[in-house]
């Protein structure tokens, strides 16, 4: 059966069309208020729309849209409704897999970008506050200077952390070296291969300042509330929701 609008000035827009996703995902703009469409009384937000103009731009030479582009982008984004209206009707989004691991994913990315944009307004001292409370987070990692003897390739003279202890001689060996005392040794090895490391000096991890962590900060404190409310949603929605299990697991 033909599909014409499965065909180039059609369905597609150029490949930046793939942003067109199967599911629904909320967009930040209220759509009530910023529609630049209707369909069955449920809009289609300008933001929708502006962010599909900006794909299509992106895909072209230049960067810039066609004359028709705009109009043909609007009618995709009518049909895209109208086939997840369909889609729901005959009941896809249960019985299909892969539509069904699309919706968990954008109603997980939906969570995180929203924690993400109400953690982004976080003040210094909220972040302060979760710097404390995580220092463990923030810890330089220790550093090591070792002597190898005995037909081992010497190691670079010099501090080096465990993991560049670990690239030159493997794990083992820098898990023996790390727990060391300084002044210690220990035979590594076996056969020909054997050799003696010598740890000749050791500093600890210390905690990095908050100004020098700051970014680290950030990204953690931005990483928890999203994995929090991902978590708060899936509790709550538990607590609302008649949930059977008929056989034991």
């Amino acid at each position: 059966m033909s599909r014409p609008w499965l065909l180039a000035g059609g369905m597609l827009v150029g490949a930046a069309l793939a942003v067109f996703y199967i599911v629904r995902v909320p967009d930040n703009a209220e759509p009530a208020t910023d529609a630049i469409a209707w369909v069955n009384d449920r809009p289609i937000s300008r933001t929708s729309y502006e962010n599909a103009l900006r794909a299509v731009a992106g895909d072209r030479k230049g960067g810039t849209l066609h004359g028709d582009d705009r109009e043909r982008v609007l009618q995709r984004l009518i049909d895209q409704e109208l086939l997840i209206d369909r889609a729901i009707e005959l009941g896809l989004h249960e019985r299909d897999p892969q539509i069904r691991n699309q919706l968990a994913t954008a109603m997980i990315d939906f969570l995180v970008r929203r924690a993400e944009d109400d953690a982004a307004a976080v003040d210094e001292g909220a972040l302060r506050t979760f710097y404390e409370e995580n220092h463990f987070r923030f810890q330089r990692s220790a550093q090591y200077r070792v002597a190898l003897e005995g037909g081992a390739v010497p190691l670079p003279d010099g501090l080096l952390l465990a993991k560049e202890i670990e690239q030159r001689l493997g794990p083992s060996a820098a898990r023996i070296i790390a727990e060391l005392e300084v002044g210690g040794s220990a035979v590594i090895g076996e056969g020909g291969a054997r050799y003696t490391a010598r740890l000749l000096e050791r500093r600890d991890g210390t905690l990095a300042p908050f100004d020098e962590a700051r970014d680290a900060v950030e990204a953690a404190y931005l990483r928890d509330r999203s994995e929090a409310a991902v978590r708060e949603f899936l509790e709550v929605a538990r607590q609302h929701t008649d949930i059977r299990v008929e056989a034991e697991p």
